[in-house]
């Protein structure tokens, strides 16, 4: 990493590893379906696909086997959005235009009741 990235950006703050943190912290269990609408040609869609991409994970996944993504490829050159239906009944509206993929997860695992970051280090290897 260069030494003006590190200055602009803060020596502890480096997006791609909080966004892999986060990625990591993602947790579906209290989550009942996702609906997935975006336009493939919209400039700002690049955060709803890495969630997108994020939450059909294998170990995502593994932790609340019965959501289910529902996704709606449009072509009106609107914003991307996802709702997300929790079980307790509440829906989370999210527009990501202009919103990174790593904030739009930590706010997903905020919102959700999970911690923002998973923790750092090595894992062990599960058996999927």
């Amino acid at each position: 990493m260069s030494l003006w990235s590190k200055i602009r950006y803060g020596v502890r703050w480096n997006p791609e590893e909080r966004l892999a943190l986060a990625t990591r912290a993602l947790n579906l269990s209290k989550v009942k379906n996702i609906e997935i609408s975006m336009d493939p040609l919209h400039p700002d869609n690049l955060s709803i696909r890495t969630f997108w991409h994020s939450i059909t994970s294998p170990k995502v996944r593994l932790t609340n086997p019965a959501v289910r993504v529902k996704t709606e490829i449009r072509n009106d050159r609107k914003a991307p959005f996802f709702i997300a239906t929790l079980e307790n009944g509440h829906k989370l509206h999210f527009t990501t235009e202009n919103m990174s993929a790593m904030d739009l997860i930590m706010n997903f695992n905020r919102l959700t009741g999970q911690p923002e970051l998973g923790k750092a280090g090595t894992r062990p290897r599960t058996k999927i």
